[in-house]
């Protein structure tokens, strides 16, 4: 009976104690550093344009910055095959590029602290794109370390480290960069966090991969020879973008349903972007201090959007994943409107968090079945590549609409704005009724059809 009870505890101790291995703890500092430059660019850049007195239209363009992260996957191949200097091992080759990025960023977000908005909205602009370009090549990066450095047994402790990483870092960026803005200039907190970013290439520096890691890892190293070789021809280069990205567009766009699937992709989420992109500005307009903001739309915010991911994949694992992608896609558009009466009632506290409550669950539901949604459709012999293009393209239909939000917020006005955000929902609803019933065609046909006749 002791001995049993004895080896239970063992076994919990072994479960959590995984987190305190030291790779472990170097995912989820790689994580923070990966997080921490996205609203850095994204939220809290707005919120800074609109202190600085820059017009609404302006700080709707300014979504456009966030089109690096949703082509970072054609960054992967150049960062594979361009081997930089004193590159003599496979993990030597990864954390080169973690600290060039890591530098880059540093200089960027040095550039957005001495440009504001008053000085030069271009080259704070041109300063935004970098640090958001430098972000998402360290993305590339991170995301590579984070499989290579811990052997497979402890890849969902590693997945898990990684993520809550990543969180710390968007709250970092955004609750702790309006705290620290209360009391200081915009300036000085984006100094602030070049000297976080800095403090992040020690982080890579550190990295150490475990001794007995798969051989297939760990001896993959290259010498002198093979690297000048490897820089030096530019046919492998394009081999390698070829490899990974036009052979799993290819089979993808073979699909018969293909076109159908990347327009839903594309539409399903920007009601959610159009609000989510002039969000600060209209929590500012409204009179919200930046505490509050930092306190309720960070920090609830955070704790929202991981409840509602949770209640959205126990959704997808009891139903069939069309029915919770309809509920969610619903609920994400019915969403929009707790804005339009927070725009009617003004700086209430308690409006708006029960405002971000709602957007932020509704978020996360949807966000749990899209990701669902999207992993069934790769094929297995493409599947990280073919999910990270469909994740773009998402991305990327997000960023380029989001960017004409101001000028609609600008024409007609905060509550009207929530309103046409939700109405821009309802094209991706339309797709996925269109994407339903042409799959039950085929499936009919799938039936009725003797297999030597199907296609």
């Amino acid at each position: 009976m002791n001995s049993g009870k004895e080896a239970g505890d063992r076994s919990w101790r072994e479960t959590f104690g995984v987190y305190c291995h030291w790779p472990i703890v170097q995912i989820f500092l790689l994580g923070i550093a990966s997080g921490f430059p996205l609203l850095l660019t994204a939220s809290t850049l707005a919120a800074r344009l609109k202190e600085g007195g820059v017009d609404i239209e302006t700080i709707g363009i300014f979504a456009l910055v966030g089109v690096p992260y949703s082509i970072k996957f054609l960054f992967a191949p150049f960062i594979d095959a361009l081997v930089l200097p004193l590159s003599k091992t496979h993990l030597a080759h990864r954390k080169s590029w973690a600290v060039l990025t890591q530098i880059l960023l540093v200089c960027s977000l040095v550039g957005m602290s001495v440009w504001t908005p008053g000085m030069s909205i271009l080259y704070l602009g041109a300063c935004a794109l970098l640090t958001s370009a430098f972000s998402a090549m360290q993305d590339v990066v991170i995301d590579t370390l984070r499989v290579e450095l811990v052997r497979k047994d402890s890849q969902g402790a590693a997945a898990a480290a990684s993520v809550a990483g990543y969180r710390i870092g968007m709250l970092m960026a955004g609750a702790g960069a309006f705290v620290m803005a209360t009391y200081m200039p915009w300036n000085t907190v984006y100094l602030i966090a070049a000297g976080i970013m800095a403090a992040c290439i020690v982080v890579t520096l550190s990295l150490r991969r475990l001794e007995g890691l798969e051989e297939a890892v760990a001896d993959n190293a290259y010498d002198e020879s093979e690297a000048r070789e490897l820089s030096e021809n530019s046919k492998d280069v394009v081999q390698r973008i070829r490899d990974a990205v036009v052979h799993p567009i290819l089979d993808f766009l073979r699909r018969p349903m293909a076109p159908l699937i990347l327009m839903f992709i594309a539409f399903f989420k920007l009601g959610d972007a159009m609000a989510g992109s002039l969000s600060m500005p209209f929590y500012l307009d409204l009179g919200f201090t930046k505490i509050q903001i930092a306190a309720i739309t960070k920090v609830i915010g955070v704790v929202a959007v991981l409840g509602g991911t949770f209640v959205g994949g126990f959704m997808v694992k009891r139903w069939p994943i069309m029915r919770v992608l309809w509920i969610c896609g619903i609920l994400q558009i019915l969403s929009n409107f707790v804005f339009v009466w927070l725009a009617q009632v003004g700086a209430d506290v308690t409006v708006l968090g029960v405002c971000i409550v709602v957007e932020n669950v509704t978020g996360g539901m949807g966000t749990a079945a899209f990701v669902a949604y999207m992993a069934q459709l790769c094929n297995l012999r493409f599947t990280a590549t073919q999910y990270a293009l469909l994740t773009s393209l998402s991305s990327l239909g997000r960023s380029v609409f989001a960017s004409v939000a101001g000028f609609v917020a600008a024409g007609v006005g905060w509550e009207m704005f929530f309103v046409y955000s939700a109405g821009v929902g309802v094209p991706g609803m339309i797709v996925l009724y269109l994407l339903e019933r042409r799959t039950r065609e085929l499936e009919k046909i799938t039936v009725t059809t003797p297999k030597d006749h199907l296609v």
